[in-house]
């Protein structure tokens, strides 16, 4: 859903993209830095620093949007960098989860909210060989990422990994069924 709204942001992005490519920066060090600072936002989140945990996982969250920006932009687009992106993003993905755990929250529920935001790229990514795209579903990335930071700052984050539950398990349901739907035309 958020994903629509990149025309919207890409005012606001791409002369931050532009000035990186200038001073040299490339598209893979965003990247490393997103992960990075995603890693250092679990390892704050697992101490039960959930504020800082949320700033950090917030400016991962924005210079993920920034590299792909910056590789559009610069003309840097790689199916090596498409992938690096993908694989730091699932290392986030499931390093902030598993940080819920060691911070004291129900192994079950750190377990299956893992699970669905595992399974919404996967379900993706697998359905994409055989159909143009799959980018359907109401909890992509961003917006489980926005799920996460809002229950780290309101402090509702119980409530924030059923609602990712929810959520993730769905989209994956809408992605079979979208590509269900593609095949079967």
């Amino acid at each position: 859903m958020l994903g629509k709204l990149k025309s919207s942001i890409s005012p606001f992005v791409n002369p931050l993209a532009d000035t990186l490519f200038r001073i040299g920066v490339k598209p893979n060090h965003v990247t490393a830095l997103a992960l990075s600072l995603g890693i250092l936002a679990s390892f704050f989140i697992a101490k039960s620093n959930f504020i800082a945990g949320a700033v950090l996982l917030a400016f991962s969250g924005f210079l993920d949007l920034l590299d792909g920006a910056l590789a559009r932009n610069a003309g840097m687009v790689t199916g090596f960098g498409g992938i690096l992106d993908s694989v730091a993003d699932r290392y986030v993905d499931a390093a902030i989860l598993i940080a819920f755990g060691i911070a004291g929250f129900d192994w079950l529920v750190v377990s299956l909210a893992l699970l669905g935001s595992l399974m919404v790229s996967y379900t993706r990514a697998r359905a994409e060989n055989v159909i143009e795209k799959c980018d359907v579903g109401i909890a992509e990335r961003g917006e489980r990422a926005l799920i996460i930071i809002a229950g780290l700052i309101t402090g509702y984050i119980y409530e924030a990994l059923l609602l990712l539950i929810f959520l993730s398990h769905l989209t994956v349901v809408q992605r079979v069924l979208h590509a269900w739907r593609q095949l079967n035309l």
